[in-house]
């Protein structure tokens, strides 16, 4: 891969081909995972994603937890890029992608943000489609908020090209378990 957007496109189609029945099943675990996490750390406001394609499918830990409040992502801007955050009910928005009618929040009022990526790297850096929202997100949140990393194993591990404005995230989750990172705290 000479390029990020032949990088991109390869790790798109990687995890495109995994199989339906094997990406349930991973999403099933990884959401297990979360429940202990959320469990064990008493974390009630949680920051994820729908799942957008082959994504990771959050969905069954949100319908299993309705008493925790959930926050989504909403595009906001792209230039600069920023998201908004809100909680259900979603709507198609921008590329699709599902997102709530209502989002007040520039800075998510969560305790733990499940980030999405196409691949993450030992030190938690990501690669994600490419327009920087999660990555300006990062920047600003401050560092009691717990920032994990949410993908398939086959996603997790790989190189990533870093550059100055690419934030990594605390922790890794994906069907085996969660891992946290080492920070230089």
């Amino acid at each position: 891969m000479e390029t990020k957007v032949e990088f991109r496109a390869h790790l798109k189609a990687r995890r495109d081909a995994l199989p339906a029945a094997a990406r349930e099943a991973s999403s099933l675990a990884i959401c297990g995972h979360l429940d202990r996490l959320c469990r064990d750390h008493r974390f009630t406001r949680i920051g994820a994603f729908w799942p957008f394609g082959s994504e990771v499918d959050l969905r069954p830990a949100v319908a299993a937890h309705p008493g925790w409040l959930w926050f989504f992502p909403r595009v906001a801007s792209t230039q600069p890029p920023r998201l908004a955050w809100g909680t259900e009910p979603l709507e198609k928005g921008q590329w699709g992608l599902m997102e709530p009618a209502s989002a007040q929040h520039f800075l998510p009022p969560v305790q733990l943000l499940l980030v999405p990526g196409l691949v993450f790297d030992d030190d938690g850096h990501r690669m994600g489609y490419g327009r920087g929202f999660y990555d300006a997100l990062l920047a600003q949140l401050s560092n009691d908020i717990l920032t994990v990393g949410v993908g398939f194993e086959t996603q997790m591990h790989l190189p990533v090209p870093v550059e100055p404005h690419d934030w990594p995230v605390m922790g890794l989750l994906s069907e085996r378990g969660l891992r946290f990172l080492k920070t230089e705290d």
